[in-house]
């Protein structure tokens, strides 16, 4: 999200600026595997996002997203022969809202249950949280 309006002036805008054009620095853990990547992709997204009218209103907020500049949709056979390393893939999950009708969220927790059994710990589990404590403070004012 690029900061705009009254947010250009919180002491934290030129960072934000900064992430919104090259991105956030994160600290997730080890790389994927192709393997996990697609067993993830074939997994899917949580039963909640699945719904006719789950998808309708995802494809719509997508939509709006994309024409506000706030999102880019990238296709998998766009990247399937050039994966980002630090990919990672979350479930999905859509929640009722009371100002309106879902939310998405990815499910960050979600460990992958791999066919061979062996389990991807989640993308929580091997964050390290870096960002700082002022910051994590601020979070929901």
């Amino acid at each position: 999200m690029c900061p705009s309006g009254l947010a250009l002036e919180h002491p934290a805008a030129a960072t934000l600026l900064e992430y919104a054009s090259g991105g956030c620095p994160t600290l997730t853990g080890n790389n994927w595997t192709r393997e996990m990547i697609e067993e993830a992709i074939e997994r899917g997204p949580h039963v909640s996002a699945t719904s006719a009218e789950a998808i309708e209103y995802f494809k719509s907020e997508i939509e709006q997203k994309v024409a506000a500049g706030q999102a880019k949709v990238v296709e998998w056979d766009s990247i399937k022969d050039n994966i980002p390393p630090e990919l990672k893939i979350s479930p999905l999950a859509l929640v009722p809202h009371k100002s309106r009708k879902f939310r998405a969220i990815l499910d960050l927790s979600f460990r992958l249950r791999l066919k061979s059994g062996a389990v991807a710990p989640s993308v929580n589990e091997t964050s390290e949280k870096a960002a700082p404590k002022a910051a994590c403070e601020q979070l929901g004012h």
